[in-house]
């Protein structure tokens, strides 16, 4: 870029310099026409003239019969100035130079010596011979009744040529030949001041033609250069208007092309623009997770919900990703129908998925995939068809034991020495029913919102509470059991609050082994208090962490009827605590523990169940 930059001529240089380039080539090609014309035609011209005037001296001489009065009107001729005359006779000797009398013994032929006349015919500066300019063929011509004019070089081809005109005196026969003979360094050197003329007079011309045509060429590419950064901008998305652009040729009808381009192309980008966004905010709206692939498969968009099914810095949702990934690519590759539907099932999470091809535009196409999380769905449908065999098994169970057990008392199948241990196993199935049907009644009533029945709670009094009640089957299990003593008092119903302690610390026993600390704390924050129940026994898995407060829901399916409940326990304490108006969190670490996080506000009037 910087190499165009520095080697890249503007358009007004161009503009310029061809301007300038034709002036030159014009008045170059005028001058040299000129010149040429000028120095033929002021040849022809003195060539003319000598012809005249060789002609008149030669009729002249021809009226006069006598050769001593010819000789006499010789010395009378005033020829033109730089003109030499040379008087011939038939044979070439020279007779008379320039009037001067001269016997025939002075010449020897047209080979002979002119005499001692140096520097009379253009400034020679040896004797000069006719034979030099005037040859035997030319003499001839005369001779033979012409009268000729020529331009004669030297015949040696070195020195100045000569302009000569020959005349006959007399006809038939020719008794003599009048030589007129000029230099052409006069008409030469006029030339040459013509050419001066022509060359300052060019100078003169391109300079001025050069400012001329430089303030022209601002001119006209000024308004290029507005329009030129102009488009700039406008690749930039400034679309502001053309200024300064105020002429009324094509120039500026262009211009105003230009403004209304961009206005358009301002007002089609809002356009896009608002488009977009509201394409946007209608996928991005959506609760389910749309994703749209490329003809090769790649992912080319996904919204924030589809973005919430992976976590690019967490590698286990990476596998997720690769997973969905995969799952689509081999949906696209096996579509024999506009729509395509399928299941895949992440862990605990369940997806509906529903692909259909793009409507191939410009030769695009790719696919558009919608991924629906049915898990909550297909959960509550199993969580009801699990609690209708759950109640109905541990409805079944015990009311069994009940009847088998009264049965055969009153049968008397049973000594009567060993009633007393069956009664007490049938007031056992009992209190588990009563149990059962208590839990289903607290999550019927909290569920229908019923008023919670808060009072002013000493938490020191509340945390002493829950030990005492929890020491001693703490140490029948083997555990430790660690109770924080706070202070303070809060806004709390006392026996549902109890409630949530007695379900947490119940099942933090029954999953720490023999050993371990159970373990409550406390903090005292300025608007709330928080509470920790942690354990140290085998944690939670991670997938399940998002469902564990859910009715019905159990980690472990293969536990047995002593060992775990129906999955109610979680579910009611959840339910307990958002209708104090706090929160309760889980985290766990699989062979660590768990901990239960519950935060109340100090400061509680009623319910907030939703």
């Amino acid at each position: 870029m910087k190499w165009r930059k520095r080697r890249s001529w503007t358009i007004s240089i161009k503009l310029w310099m061809a301007m300038t380039l034709l002036i030159l080539v014009v008045l170059g090609g005028l001058g040299v026409t000129i010149t040429w014309l000028f120095g033929d035609f002021y040849l022809h011209q003195k060539l003319d003239s000598l012809q005249t005037e060789a002609t008149e001296v030669s009729a002249q001489l021809a009226s006069i019969p006598s050769w001593s009065e010819r000789l006499s009107l010789l010395e009378t001729f005033k020829l033109t100035s730089g003109t030499q005359l040379v008087l011939l006779d038939p044979q070439g000797n020279i007779l008379v130079i320039a009037g001067s009398t001269s016997s025939k013994n002075q010449g020897i032929g047209l080979r002979g010596p002119i005499g001692e006349i140096n520097g009379l015919l253009g400034g020679w500066t040896r004797s000069l011979l006719p034979s030099d300019f005037f040859s035997d063929d030319n003499l001839a011509q005369v001779l033979a009744g012409n009268t000729i004019s020529i331009k004669a070089l030297p015949a040696s081809g070195e020195g100045q040529a000569m302009l000569i005109a020959a005349a006959p005196v007399g006809a038939k026969p020719v008794q003599a030949v009048v030589l007129l003979g000029s230099s052409p360094i006069p008409i030469q050197e006029s030339i040459a001041t013509f050419r001066r003329l022509i060359v300052y007079a060019s100078l003169i011309a391109v300079f001025l033609a050069t400012i001329v045509s430089l303030i022209f060429a601002r001119q006209v590419t000024r308004p290029l250069a507005l329009m030129q950064r102009s488009a700039s901008r406008m690749a930039k998305g400034d679309f502001l208007p053309i200024q300064g652009v105020t002429s009324q040729d094509e120039i500026g009808e262009l211009a105003e092309v230009f403004n209304s381009m961009g206005e358009s192309l301002k007002n089609h980008m809002e356009w896009l623009s608002q488009q977009k966004n509201l394409l946007q905010g209608i996928i991005e709206s959506i609760s389910d997770a749309v994703v749209m692939l490329g003809c090769d498969g790649s992912i080319l968009y996904a919204n924030d919900t589809a973005k919430a099914l992976w976590q690019e810095q967490e590698a286990e949702l990476q596998d997720r990703k690769l997973q969905i990934i995969n799952f689509l690519q081999a949906m696209r590759e096996t579509e024999e129908q506009a729509e395509n539907y399928g299941t895949l099932t992440l862990g605990l999470q369940v997806l509906q998925v529903i692909m259909a091809p793009m409507t191939e535009t410009e030769g695009f196409r790719g696919h558009v995939a919608v991924l629906r999380d049915i898990t909550a769905s297909l959960r509550a449908e199993k969580a009801r068809r699990e609690f209708l065999a759950s109640v109905t098994h541990e409805l079944r169970t015990p009311l069994h034991l009940i009847q088998g057990y009264l049965e055969a008392i009153q049968d008397d199948v049973i000594p009567k020495n060993e009633r007393g241990e069956y009664i007490d196993l049938v007031l056992e199935e009992a209190k588990r029913l009563a149990r059962l049907v208590k839990d289903l009644q607290d999550i019927n009533w909290l569920e229908r919102g019923q008023s919670l029945q808060p009072v002013v709670l000493d938490l020191e009094s509340f945390l002493s509470e829950v030990y005492q009640r929890f020491q001693g089957r703490a140490q029948d299990l083997g555990l430790t059991l660690e109770v924080a003593k706070g202070s303070g008092k809060i806004m709390a119903d006392p026996d549902r609050l109890l409630q949530v302690f007695i379900n947490l610390l119940d099942n933090a026993m029954r999953h720490t082994p023999q050993g371990k600390t159970v373990r409550v704390l406390f903090k005292d924050h300025e608007n709330h208090v928080q509470f920790a129940i942690q354990d140290e026994g085998e944690g939670i898995p991670r997938e399940a962490l998002p469902y564990i407060f859910d009715r019905f829901f159990r980690v472990n399916k293969a536990r047995t009827r002593k060992d775990g409940g129906m999955g109610l326990g979680l579910a009611i304490v959840r339910q307990i605590v958002e209708a104090h108006g706090g929160q309760i969190k889980v985290e766990s670490d699989m062979g660590k523990g768990t901990t239960f996080l519950i935060i109340l506000p100090k400061d509680f009037n009623g319910p907030s169940l939703e």
